[in-house]
């Protein structure tokens, strides 16, 4: 038996889905993913600056380790 997620074709050792809001910092929401073992994170959009490489969110979350996962939570229209 398999007891991985399957996710359009991307298979996750975690079902464990971790949020990036309230943390104290960029630092303490890094090691919280670590220790999680979470290979999801969800990230709000009205949290983060896609254009900003430097945006403190996207430059803790590897993308190459965690798989993104839009939270549209709070957004009052398209824009």
């Amino acid at each position: 038996m398999n007891d991985r997620l399957i996710i359009a074709g991307r298979s996750f050792r975690s079902r464990l889905l971790m949020g990036t809001g309230k943390f104290a910092s960029s630092q303490l929401l890094a090691k919280a993913m670590e220790a999680s073992g979470a290979e999801i994170v969800t990230v709000a959009l009205r949290r983060v600056e896609l254009d900003n490489p430097e945006d403190t969110i996207l430059s803790v979350v590897d993308p190459k380790q965690y798989l993104l996962l839009p939270n549209t939570s709070g957004a009052r229209d398209a824009r």
